[in-house]
């Protein structure tokens, strides 16, 4: 089976943080990234892994390569966000010549907050330009009996709570699966 993205949701922190400018300076788009998640398929290998992991690292390859297909410079593994902490994101795009990045953290194990926590790190720091947590909407779709995976509006509550002027995008998938 394989699974395919059917909805994006998106959340945006603080409310009036106008997300597409952001993006714009980047060349790409909310709806771009929304589509090119959603015109994937993705594969459950079923590699003695848990599909969230499998699903992760391939939607981290989608995202790669739509930003790098748009022209824009692809951070790995060098990127921290700040120089005290050895904390990088799942993706970090950037601009030659620009300090701040957007950091994109794919997040369905129960890390969540810690991602939270590095956005209001990297914002801190000035290294952050726009975060991105990706989660489930609902997590019995993309596996049922893992109770402690976060979900969107799980993420949404925490950030709210936070009242911060960090500027994050939370995005949630849903999907469904289809036959290989």
């Amino acid at each position: 089976m394989n699974f395919k993205i059917s909805n994006v949701e998106h959340y945006i922190s603080p409310r009036e943080l106008n997300v597409d400018e952001i993006l714009k300076i980047y060349g790409i788009s909310l709806a771009d990234i929304k589509k090119t998640m959603m015109d994937a398929v993705f594969v459950y290998r079923n590699l003695n892994e848990g599909f969230q992991k499998e699903l992760a690292e391939q939607l981290k390859t989608v995202i790669e390569k739509y930003c790098q297909g748009m022209g824009r410079q692809i951070y790995r593994g060098s990127n921290l966000y700040s120089s005290a902490m050895r904390e990088t994101p799942d993706v970090a795009i950037g601009l030659k010549g620009h300090s701040k990045k957007i950091f994109i953290e794919i997040e369905f194990r129960p890390n969540e907050h810690k991602d939270i926590v590095k956005f209001l790190i990297g914002h801190k720091k000035q290294t952050l330009e726009l975060g991105i947590l990706i989660a489930a909407i609902d997590r019995k779709v993309i596996k049922k009996g893992y109770t402690t995976m976060p979900q969107y509006k799980k993420c949404i509550q925490t950030i709210e709570a936070l009242q911060s002027d960090c500027p994050i995008l939370v995005m949630g998938i849903d999907g469904t699966w289809v036959p290989a």
